[in-house]
């Protein structure tokens, strides 16, 4: 094993740096300054391929929004910085995000002189990132930025110089800054940050990036940028773009004038920033595809063809379908008017601007706005896409922008579904009767359905409870929407869970609790205050009001279980109902209430007039999405899209378990409501006439402990 090299003190560097070269450093006075007249990108076609040219936006104008709205946080020409600030710019593939980070990186630490951090999946893509992109992209390109940078150097606790691989350090003599290119494999420790980036947050493991914000601490910037492809609904980049303004680009038609009353900010001819969306501007990738057109004569007319679901051109003057072809002329254009529009002219509107108060700023940036990428690359994988699931998913992420995986059963699109069968408002007055799930931890989730007729249920409520308000906030929800029965996750809030469960079925009545219980026995059978009944020849219980869930079930199809959940307390062995479940059936279970036969799922339901059909919508309905409706309404879609989806192996492309470890409790919580649906009061089958005989004979022994 080869010996390590010796510490330097960073004195000694700068010394060495100094010594071996004259350092001109100029004044670069905004991040947009640094780009358009040092940084330098690779030609990737032409005569030049290769070769290296200035950076300009001509192409991506949609990007100088973007750079504008990072010099705003970074405070220039002597403006205070914007503290505590995120940006997040979710996009499809190719259209300039790398290069873009990577520049960021090199303006903070070599005219900023702060420290940023940029983190990647794994210590392989940090490492390769750097050796493929960074040395030779950015600081190959800039002399004296190269001049004052040491790559493989940071410096320690103890102020010195140490050879440290994704690391890099710059220097003009009298100040210094770090910058680190980091796998996000285990915690992030050691050095403190100024700027954190993040790069593809979809693949970054979830329980390490929330570790993140702790390297901001001692800044005084304390900023925040997640840059990559959504894959995830509800989850993951789509998560935290969905968090903040959303941000649309816009494009608008060649040579319209923009109402001076819309204009927000004027970034430059090709880029605005606006309060509303003008007429005639549309966002590419939501009127995708019919926005697009062929200009059959090789110049575009009103009356040309528009781009299908079908993957060919198809127009009123055009009765004949009109294949693609890869030297075709394509464009933008007006689905309704045909009125082109100009790729390069770019509007930015944020759909909720008000979280820019809170410092939340979001863009997402599709292949279609970006001029620099031929229409015909993309009106081809189009037709491939319409013909195989899996091109199309890639279309989705990479071209559009927008969520799109084989391993999410909920999209979106099926939860709109489930608005609209039978439209309600949030909290609505009771037409049946309600059954509850809460799943607990440092915040508590409950989610309320209410049973209908024909196998259709409601979720009614969904509430979001801090630990230490659970007990006495479920109690008020419960008696206040007349729950029938609740189903609790029985950890990690053990103790909450059982007080519950006590409350609820009447057991915190019992002064002297029955010892040594044999539940297995099938001859028990004994009551209990407030209706609860142990049914030991079925092994169930009944008149059940409250249940504690444990994923003990390890097989799928094994059913679930009643049993006790036993506890010391007070000297004396006490004991609650218990629902032994599955956990992936559980969760399965409350998924497919919003599937139907279009996502073959196929469930046998009873009609009102008795007969039995196959459901053809969805059996669980969602409040309706209006003006003014509760926020919880937003956060139950983005817990339903990001528990929905499972595990895959990238091998055999087999799906898994559902996942685990993300926002998802909303969804579990629903699934808890459903076992209490199915187990609560009045859900089971009457006893046979032998467990009444049981009944009679455990009657006849109560001096004997088998009736409380």
């Amino acid at each position: 094993m080869p010996k390590p090299r010796p510490a330097l003190r960073v004195d000694a560097l700068i010394g060495k740096v100094q010594a071996a070269r004259e350092i001109t450093v100029p004044k670069v006075g905004s991040f947009r300054r640094f780009l358009e007249e040092h940084a330098r990108v690779k030609v990737m076609e032409g005569e030049e391929a290769g070769r290296y040219r200035q950076y300009d936006f001509v192409g991506r104008e949609a990007l100088i929004a973007v750079v504008d709205t990072l010099d705003y946080i970074l405070g220039v020409e002597g403006s205070a910085p914007m503290k505590d600030s995120k940006l997040v710019l979710a996009g499809g593939a190719q259209f300039g995000k790398t290069i873009l980070e990577l520049n960021l990186a090199a303006y903070m630490a070599g005219c900023r002189f702060m420290s940023p951090g940029v983190y990647l999946p794994d210590d392989k893509l940090a490492d390769a990132i750097v050796d493929a992109k960074f040395r030779p992209d950015v600081l190959d390109q800039v002399p004296w930025l190269a001049a004052m940078t040491q790559v493989g150097r940071a410096v320690n606790k103890s102020g010195k110089a140490v050879n440290t691989k994704g690391a890099f350090m710059v220097t003009d003599g009298d100040r210094r800054a770090v910058g680190l290119f980091r796998g996000l494999q285990k915690p992030p420790t050691s050095f403190s940050l100024d700027v954190v980036v993040e790069d593809e947050k979809d693949d970054i493991p979830r329980d390490k990036s929330r570790f993140l914000s702790g390297r901001l601490t001692a800044s005084a910037l304390r900023l925040h940028v997640i840059m990559g492809t959504q894959r995830i609904h509800g989850a993951g980049q789509n998560k935290e773009w969905e968090s903040g303004s959303q941000g649309q680009m816009l494009i608008g038609p060649k040579g319209a004038e923009l109402p001076s009353d819309l204009v927000l900010q004027l970034h430059d001819q090709h880029c605005v920033t606006v309060r509303s969306i003008p007429p005639g501007w549309l966002n590419p990738e939501d009127a995708w595809p019919q926005i697009c057109r062929m200009a059959v004569t090789g110049t575009p007319r009103r009356d040309d063809p528009q781009l299908t679901h079908e993957g060919d051109f198809r127009g009123a003057a055009h009765p004949h379908p009109v294949e693609a072809v890869p030297d075709g002329v394509y464009y933008l254009a007006d689905p309704s008017t045909g009125v082109p529009l100009d790729r390069a002219r770019v509007a930015w509107h944020h759909r909720k601007p008000g979280q820019i108060a809170r410092r939340n700023w979001t863009f997402r940036v599709a292949q279609m706005g970006i001029p620099a990428i031929d229409l015909s690359q993309i009106v081809s994988h189009w037709v491939r896409a319409v013909a195989d699931a899996d091109e199309m998913r890639s279309f989705c992420c990479d071209r559009l922008a927008k969520p799109k995986s084989a391993s999410q059963a909920i999209t979106p699109e099926i939860l709109d579904r489930s608005r609209l069968v039978r439209p309600f408002h949030y909290s609505p007055a009771k037409t049946g009767p309600r059954y509850a799930g809460l799943d607990t931890g440092d915040r508590c989730w409950m989610v309320i359905r209410e049973s209908g007729h024909e196998g259709q249920k409601r979720l009614v409520r969904a509430e979001q409870i801090a630990l230490g308000d659970v007990v006495a906030r479920t109690l008020s929800l419960v008696r206040q929407h007349d729950v029938e029965c609740l189903c609790i996750d029985e950890r990690p809030a053990v103790d909450e869970a059982r007080r519950l469960a006590l409350a609820l079925n009447g057991l915190d009545e019992i002064t002297r609790w029955p010892q040594g219980i044999n539940w297995a026995d099938r001859n028990g059978w004994f009551e209990l205050p407030g209706g609860l009944v142990w049914d030991g020849r079925n092994q169930v219980w009944r008149g059940l009001r409250c249940a504690l869930v444990r994923f003990s079930k390890r097989q799928i199809g094994a059913g679930i279980t009643h049993a006790a959940a036993e506890f010391q307390e007070g000297g004396e062995t006490k004991f609650v109902p218990l629902i032994e479940a599955n956990r992936f059936e559980t969760i399965d279970g409350a998924v497919r209430e919003f599937l139907t036969p279009e996502e073959n799922v196929r469930e046998v339901v009873r009609l009102l007039n008795g007969q039995r059909a196959v459901r053809q919508g969805p059996a669980m309905l969602l409040p309706a999405r209006v003006p003014g409706a509760p926020g919880m309404l937003e956060i139950l879609d983005q817990h339903l899209l990001a528990g929905s989806q499972r595990e895959k192996n990238e091998k055999t492309g087999e799906l898994g378990d559902y996942v685990d470890a993300c926002e998802n409790h909303l969804l579990l919580a629903n699934g808890y409501s459903r076992l209490a649906e199915a187990n609560g009061p009045g859900t089971l089958a009457k006893p046979s006439g032998t467990a009444r005989s049981i009944r009679s004979q455990a009657r006849s022994r109560r001096g004997r402990g088998m009736s409380v």
